[in-house]
């Protein structure tokens, strides 16, 4: 596919790696040379520097042959105005990200009238990432497949766990286990698990299954903790005000530091159950003095990703019970996890799976079982995606588990029946009208059918 990136910032060229990685033939755009060469230097696609919303500019970029364009600048407006001019040229598909809270309320009315074919709230998708987790605070990860109907949940097997040394294929049987441990990174080695597979202490798992099986799974490992009723978030942006919304709405106490008087005041204003406290956050003895020991959680939502992890740590010393930090930089990343910090947030990941997901379903459009979902697990090492198997499908419905011939590291995780959630057994069957699970980490898979050998 032809696919032009407007904006060549770290949500721009993380787009562009992911997509060049996948075979697309790919444009970047953005007003700052130094920007455009930088990219050019270390990236295999066409650069250009230009006003991606100027109609002159997208005429010489030959926009009316894209496939897709998107458009990921620091300026929401700017992102709908080049989309917008995009489609008037005759660009097929356009994606814009949209952060500003005074947008959300008409965005399905810009959607409409300005032509998009979607539109990306990377924040606020965060955000209502991290309230998922908050509800369910053992866990380092927590995302929706199937309306909610099925969660995927990671977390890491702490040291003398009663599955330390267990096999797979004896969690049921033995403990009552009822949801499906799908990945493991061990050391940072990945693998796909089979039923003989044995689980050590220290790895991190990545189960699926249904939210109350998830539960009683996580009750019977030892893991469960007790409810987060209060959060400490620092920093004042858009991720914080939809977080701290959400929590007001569930009427969790809620305090938050930012140093700049204007953003806390315009906060305080705007949620008016929430402690907003004007202060800087990277003073860590300002946090104590406001109670981050008493707090049952913390959350790390500065603009500086280095920031957000020594706040992290500074919590993590003062034992608060679930730490949350948001990092945007891949290496920080690495670094957070390895000082302990589990749970870590990227925006710049949000809008990473959600347009890879698009662009597959463009991809293979003539397919009933397109992807519904898309989440990339591991680093990108390993992906969760959601089908929806509409129609019969040769080779592959109506046919036991045990006798497909499934890819290496292709696992199916989870089958959703209506309202019922199976985890899979040799004997089950995928049947039309399912919704289908698979964790992947053997290569791009666009349908149902790629999961199977020679498909």
């Amino acid at each position: 596919m032809r696919i032009t990136i407007i904006g060549g910032g770290k949500v721009g060229l993380s787009l562009a790696r992911s997509l060049i990685s996948e075979n697309h033939e790919i444009t970047l755009v953005d007003t700052d040379e130094q920007v455009i060469d930088r990219a050019g230097n270390s990236l295999d696609i066409i650069c250009y520097a230009g006003n991606g919303a100027s109609f002159a500019a997208l005429k010489d970029l030959e926009i009316e042959s894209c496939d897709l364009v998107i458009a990921v600048t620091g300026s929401d407006e700017l992102n709908l105005l080049a989309c917008h001019a995009a489609h008037k040229l005759g660009a097929r598909h356009t994606i814009a990200r949209v952060r500003g809270p005074e947008y959300t309320e008409q965005l399905y009315q810009l959607k409409r009238d300005l032509g998009l074919s979607m539109f990306i709230n990377p924040e606020k998708a965060a955000a209502e990432e991290i309230e998922r987790i908050l509800r369910f605070p053992s866990a380092s990860r927590v995302e929706l497949f199937a309306r909610g109907h099925v969660e995927l949940v990671s977390c890491r097997l702490p040291a003398g766990n009663i599955l330390d040394n267990e096999r797979l294929c004896d969690l049921s049987s033995k403990f009552g286990i009822k949801v499906l441990i799908c990945a493991v990174d061990r050391g940072g080695e990945l693998f796909i698990p089979g039923g003989s597979f044995v689980l050590h202490a220290g790895d991190e798992l990545y189960l699926t299954g249904s939210p109350k099986e998830m539960a009683e799974a996580f009750r019977r490992m030892g893991l469960q903790t007790a409810p987060v009723k209060s959060v400490m978030i620092t920093g004042g942006g858009a991720i914080t005000y939809y977080l701290a919304s959400l929590l007001e709405e569930r009427r969790l106490r809620v305090k938050i530091v930012e140093r700049d008087r204007e953003v806390a005041s315009s906060l305080a204003e705007k949620l008016p159950d929430t402690v907003v406290i004007c202060a800087d956050a990277t003073d860590h003895d300002v946090l104590l003095e406001e109670g981050l020991e008493k707090n049952d959680a913390f959350v790390s939502l500065t603009g500086l990703d280095e920031g957000n992890i020594l706040s992290a740590l500074n919590a993590r010393q003062h034992e608060v019970s679930k730490i949350i930090a948001k990092v945007n930089s891949d290496n920080l990343t690495k670094l957070a996890r390895t000082l302990g910090i589990e749970t870590v947030i990227s925006p710049k990941a949000v809008v990473t799976n959600q347009i890879l997901r698009y662009v597959r379903a463009l991809e293979d459009s003539s397919h009933e079982d397109n992807i519904l979902s898309l989440y990339k697990i591991l680093d990108g090492r390993a992906e969760v995606l959601e089908f929806a198997a509409e129609g019969t499908i040769p080779n592959l419905t109506d046919i036991p588990l045990s006798r497909l011939k499934i890819r290496r590291n292709v696992l199916i995780a989870c089958i959703v029946r209506g309202g019922e959630i199976i985890v899979p057994r040799g004997n089950d069957m995928i049947r039309a009208g399912d919704g289908v699970l698979v964790v992947s980490a053997g290569g791009t898979v666009l349908n149902l059918i790629d999961i199977l050998e020679n498909s």
